[in-house]
């Protein structure tokens, strides 16, 4: 781990072994190695890397306008991603249950960031580096180039794409180390399934979720339905220490049914009392202007 992480260009499409743990939370899983500070993300597949099954050519972007100004950039040809063909054996199922395992609260949630056994496997699989989470493509010179954002410019994409595991070895967590009643904020998975629980309830949770932060509005995580839905109600704010869900373009709190019940559920888990709701709940993001 630490050797791709200290010189990635060098086994970028190329097949490697490694022996590491397995980290699995919610919208993220992938190997670490907390002595040299390593995260490889891991999956089948994933924006960028089968964007580079095509043919044509690509470079790397940093700003937004980049893939209209393609004398800005260095153009390299497309090189085919080595393919991958996952072995589905007893060894992968093993390592499947283990990663799969996910605390419950006492509401009947499934906590994504909650593992019950830490994970370490021998993995074989193909390294994917780029130097950029944006692209821009193009078939040939010839043609207009195209702008691909996978994440944030400014930070490189490590990326492991899983062939085989072997010698996995699981640890059980204590469930209790997660029981604890404890005064916290809401987390990212929490956040997103309130505005999911508001989406069912009007018939709209088919859509995904984009999440984005506003320096503005400390406290709340934003999210961005997509693709917009037919109500036009498209940006959601949660207020992290109340678990309230508001509008997130117009002062306006939003409720329903199944909202109110993952609420009621999720400020027991934080431990926030009904009087100490009323002493910290604000106004939205939108409430001020």
């Amino acid at each position: 781990m630490c050797e791709l992480v200290r010189d990635p260009a060098r086994f970028n499409n190329k097949f490697v072994e490694i022996r590491s743990e397995l980290v699995s939370r919610f919208q993220w899983e992938g190997f670490v190695d907390e002595t040299c500070s390593a995260k490889i993300q891991v999956g089948a597949h994933y924006f960028l890397g089968d964007l580079m099954m095509q043919p044509g050519q690509y470079a790397f972007t940093m700003i937004d306008d980049d893939h209209t100004h393609p004398e800005r950039l260095i153009w390299r040809p497309i090189e085919p991603r080595l393919p991958v063909h996952l072995k589905r054996d007893g060894n992968y199922r093993a390592f499947r249950k283990y990663s799969d395992t996910k605390f419950k609260w006492p509401d009947g949630g499934r906590c994504q960031d909650c593992p019950l056994y830490r994970i370490t496997v021998t993995a074989d699989g193909r390294f994917d580096y780029f130097a950029s989470q944006t692209v821009a493509v193009r078939a040939n010179p010839a043609e207009k180039a195209v702008g691909f954002t996978a994440g944030k410019p400014d930070l490189p994409l490590l990326w492991f794409v899983l062939q085989s595991v072997s010698d996995v070895s699981a640890t059980p967590i204590d469930p209790s180390v997660y029981a604890v009643k404890k005064r916290r904020d809401v987390t990212l998975e929490e956040a997103h399934e309130l505005v999911k629980a508001f989406l069912k309830d009007r018939a709209e949770g088919g859509y995904g979720l984009e999440k984005y932060e506003v320096k503005d509005d400390p406290g709340f995580q934003f999210f961005q339905a997509v693709p917009d839905p037919p109500s036009g109600q498209i940006h959601y704010a949660v207020d992290l220490r109340t678990g309230e869900v508001w509008s997130g373009v117009f002062c306006k709190n939003l409720t329903s049914p199944s909202l109110k019940k993952l609420q009621n559920a999720i400020r027991t888990r934080i431990g926030l009392t009904a009087s100490e709701f009323l002493k910290v709940r604000r106004r939205g993001p939108e409430c001020d202007q």
